[in-house]
């Protein structure tokens, strides 16, 4: 496989149903046999459904994908915008089968959403 780096790269995914499940994005990436390592990610998570609508993104300088096994990971930065929270931290992984993304260390939550029995 060529280690030739790839100008503005995209990789849009899709549910069985054929609604927009993730759109993976890169300023430049080196597309390997089992990974693709992206500058500047910015990884759009959408419902899945016909609403089509945008759940979160996930920004960060340098990622490595794993398609096959549907993980994204990074030792950089990382910046988890959704409407009712932001996190920021470092190191970092997402698994898109279970929704499911991990921060290592420096982690900091925004929370935009009301949480009036968050003490209770």
């Amino acid at each position: 496989m060529s280690q030739t780096p790839v100008s503005q790269f995209r990789l849009p995914t899709f549910t069985k149903e054929g609604h927009r499940s993730m759109m993976l994005v890169g300023t430049e990436a080196i597309v390997g046999s089992t990974h693709i390592q992206l500058i500047d990610l910015n990884l759009t998570l959408f419902t899945g459904d016909e609403t089509n609508e945008v759940e979160t993104i996930i920004l960060s300088p340098l990622a490595s994908v794993n398609p096959e096994a549907g993980t994204v990971r990074g030792g950089a930065s990382v910046r988890i915008i959704r409407d009712d929270v932001e996190i920021t931290g470092r190191g970092w992984t997402y698994n898109h089968r279970e929704k499911i993304v991990s921060i290592h260390s420096s982690a900091r939550v925004v929370f935009r959403a009301q949480l009036p029995d968050i003490l209770k």
